[in-house]
């Protein structure tokens, strides 16, 4: 039997549910003078402990719990004091599902400040190839229209509907892969036809990395960042990056001033920010906006100084966009091996 695919019911992205939010680290900090120049004190009388949080998430993260106070000192840094008797702690913000987690072993503690580095699970792309065009089409109970839509990784029910047509009602598994999923209808009494076409990596998972720079690679907002080297000459690193435009023509800001700006941590966790940026034809110590044109690759390369000579990788490597399509949010990347020229 001849299988054809057709794209198409609406070629328009959208997020279809909430994004999420991933833990991945919550312990007490042997001191912070922030915290403790700003102490506060609960109902009772007793002083709060601290919640230092670094997170992406815009400037409207907030906690379920009772907040004394709230300080959000610069992009993606907050502190929220709470009473030091709360065994959970809910993070929040619109257009995320609310994440509850115990607080550390031995529970919070008056005066003491906990951090917490908060992330976020990005979506994928998803998208759903059907012949011929369905009446209906439902995830999870939401009916869909479009062909391509941003989901969390997860398990999914979907049903697809076509008046005298055999109704699709599968499972579906979406990883951490953009995913393609192409189904042929078929009329009722006759035998359904299914397809399911092979994952799109987006990131490999850190353990399957390689040590190859070339393995680095993220894609967001049909924008795909690669890094292609990351040397070392005397105390300066420069990384140089492929950047390319799979959607239509816009602008993209690399940040270096503002907002999610640009950073780099080495393998003994010392912070820096890049000394210069080159983007396309231009070149900046902050930042540098220029017009992608789709499926041209542009190279851009980040430059830090003053790093030890003794270091071997950086540890996490957080690139500042901005995009008309969004506010600004971190491109990261990890565990980039260090080649010594």
């Amino acid at each position: 039997m001849k299988k054809t695919f057709l794209v198409i019911f609406l070629l328009i992205l959208g997020s279809l549910f909430a994004k999420q939010f991933e833990l991945i680290e919550f312990r007490p900090l042997p001191a912070d003078f922030h915290a403790e120049r700003n102490s506060v004190m609960d109902m009772d009388m007793e002083y709060c402990a601290a919640i230092k949080v670094e997170s992406d998430v815009p400037s409207n993260l907030n906690l379920k719990q009772k907040v004394y106070k709230r300080e959000n000192v610069q992009p993606g840094m907050y502190y929220f004091f709470v009473s030091h008797k709360e065994k959970q702690i809910t993070f929040e913000a619109p257009d995320y599902e609310p994440l509850t987690v115990n607080v550390p072993d031995g529970g919070l503690k008056k005066g003491v400040t906990f951090y917490a580095n908060l992330d976020t699970i990005d979506d994928v792309i998803v998208t759903f190839n059907i012949y011929p065009q369905p009446d209906r089409v439902i995830i999870n109970d939401k009916v869909i229209s479009k062909s391509k839509v941003q989901i969390p990784p997860g398990q999914y029910r979907l049903q697809i509907e076509k008046s005298g047509f055999e109704p699709v009602d599968d499972q579906i598994n979406i990883s951490l892969n953009n995913a393609y999923f192409n189904y042929t209808l078929a009329k009722i009494g006759q035998e359904k036809i299914v397809e399911k076409i092979v994952e799109v990596p987006v990131e490999k998972p850190a353990e399957e990395q390689t040590s190859e720079p070339a393995e680095f690679k993220l894609e967001r907002f049909d924008v795909v960042y690669e890094i292609t080297s990351c040397e070392m000459y005397e105390d300066q690193i420069v990384i140089d990056l492929n950047i390319e435009n799979i959607g239509d023509d816009r602008e993209v800001t690399i940040l270096g001033w503002r907002g999610f700006r640009t950073r780099m941590f080495d393998d003994a966790g010392n912070e820096f920010f890049p000394t210069k940026f080159n983007f396309a034809n231009k070149t900046n110590n902050g930042d540098i906006t220029i017009m992608l044109v789709n499926g041209v690759p542009t190279k851009a390369s980040l430059i830090f100084r003053d790093i030890r000579k003794q270091a071997e990788k950086i540890t996490k490597l957080d690139l500042g966009i901005w995009m008309q399509e969004s506010d600004s949010f971190h491109m990261t990347f990890r565990d980039i091996p260090i080649k010594k020229k």
